[in-house]
């Protein structure tokens, strides 16, 4: 086998590269690793902290916290061992890292000059390939009122690195994020309320999925209010009061706003790219984006979705297309995605609107495993599609205690492309939650030769 050339070392005079990469997010960290030992001189131009988000205010804190909420841990030790897990928002571990594959990290904020120059501070670099790996940023939402709550108005970065116990805590959104810290600050004894103008949470998921993410948050002590809005913040003493579309009022300490978030576009340039930096890019599924030059975009700031695994797949398929022969593509696996609220959601694949009718979809409930009753495991349910050509699995969504576990076994399913008929054969160990794939899976057999 032929060894390929070592990186070369990093040059901080060096003002010629073959890849430039804007952020050092774990999407950029992913694609410096991939290319090292390619002969490639990259760098990395992060104007804030290396790793991005998942290391240090979003993944790893919020599960550590999670972790201890359901412990009953106290506070102040909680918040001591996130600062360990989180390594005191030190970003230096990652920047030797990059520095190790090779790459040269420059500090700054950077701006796209054309598609083969970034500016940095005033200083030009020139590169072949320009990467953007920008992320996404928070979206505050237009809320009359909302600009006056300065120090009690919270982003979930916010949440994550505040040592502040807050009495009382309003999320405002409902989605992944705000269903995880709702549970977070209750398992605190925090009073927490959860406002979200969707009617049920995850409305794209089946109904019972979103039935059984409301039960659990209302059982650790949050009071969920669905299908209303926020319309009206104003500041009383010290306290926030929050006015919703139907006249009801809250008093509150501190408000969280998790209603999105939005790629960080607007300040780097792309408008000279002909790109609009107020619309998502438009990124092929090899991740190059339609413009001039050779630019791609991976990560969150692809549009495609906000998770660590999926932007190491971006970076794997935009390092083959750089250096390797050129096959991968961001759709060639199944995307997977787990919620941690209590019990665990799991995502993999497209949603039954999105796959239409050519799928059949077959359910069970984890109250037919026999390890439901042992541990007490609570509600719990599971759909599969199954192609009707193909007899494959191409998709499956559930709650249920170890469900984030349980998704591992149906990716390798989906990605392998094993038929239903093969997978039903299949032996599944006495008394485990992974026993709820034998009766689904007959399930799906007995449908699709009906």
């Amino acid at each position: 086998m032929t060894k390929n050339p070592p990186s070369p070392a990093p040059d901080t005079t060096m003002r010629e590269f073959d890849v430039a990469i804007l952020g050092g997010g774990g999407a950029a960290e992913a694609l410096a690793a991939a290319l090292d030992g390619s002969g490639r001189r990259v760098l990395v131009a992060e104007r804030a902290r290396v790793g991005g988000e998942c290391p240090f205010v979003a993944c790893m804190p919020s599960k550590a916290m999670l972790y201890d909420a359901g412990r009953s841990t106290h506070w102040n030790r909680a918040v001591e061992r996130r600062a360990g897990i989180v390594e005191h928002l030190d970003d230096r571990g990652h920047a030797e890292q990059l520095t190790r594959d090779g790459a040269l990290l420059v500090r700054g904020d950077a701006t796209i000059v054309d598609e083969h120059t970034i500016e940095v501070d005033a200083v030009r670099y020139r590169s072949e390939h320009l990467v953007l790996a920008t992320g996404v940023a928070p979206v505050i939402p237009t809320i009359d009122g909302i600009d006056t709550l300065g120090e009690h108005l919270w982003t979930s970065d916010d949440a994550l690195t505040t040592t502040e116990r807050p009495v009382r805590l309003t999320v405002i959104g409902g989605g992944p994020i705000g269903c995880e810290l709702a549970h977070l600050f209750a398992g605190f004894d925090t009073e927490v309320h959860l406002i979200d103008n969707a009617p049920g949470a995850f409305p794209e998921l089946p109904d019972e999925i979103g039935a059984i993410v409301d039960d659990g948050l209302r059982a650790a002590g949050v009071r969920v209010c669905r299908g209303r809005s926020v319309v009206k913040f104003e500041m009383r003493g010290g306290n926030v009061q929050i006015t919703l579309d139907n006249d009801a009022r809250l008093v509150t300490d501190r408000v969280v706003v998790s209603v999105g978030r939005s790629a960080n576009l607007v300040e780097i340039g792309v408008d000279r790219l002909g790109l609009d930096p107020s619309e998502n890019l438009p990124v092929g599924d090899n991740g190059r984006i339609d413009c001039p030059g050779s630019v791609w975009a991976i990560g969150d700031v692809a549009g495609l979705g906000q998770y660590t695994h999926l932007a190491n797949h971006h970076a794997a398929v935009v390092a083959d297309h750089l250096v390797g022969d050129g096959r991968r593509r961001f759709d060639d696996v199944v995307v997977p995605a787990c919620i941690f609220t209590r019990p665990p959601v799991m995502m993999i694949g497209p949603t039954p609107d999105q796959l239409g009718e050519q799928v059949t979809w077959v359910d069970a409930r984890l109250s037919e495993v026999a390890r439901w009753t042992t541990d007490a495991l609570g509600d719990g349910f599971l759909t599969i599609g199954v192609d009707r050509r193909s007899r494959t699995v191409v998709a499956a969504h559930g709650i249920g205690a170890r469900f984030d576990e349980l998704a591992a076994a149906l990716i390798i399913a989906i990605d392998g492309g094993i038929t239903v008929d093969r997978l039903a054969m299949s032996m599944w160990p006495f008394p485990t939650v992974g026993e709820i794939l034998g009766p689904i899976l007959r399930r799906a057999v007995a449908a699709l030769d009906e």
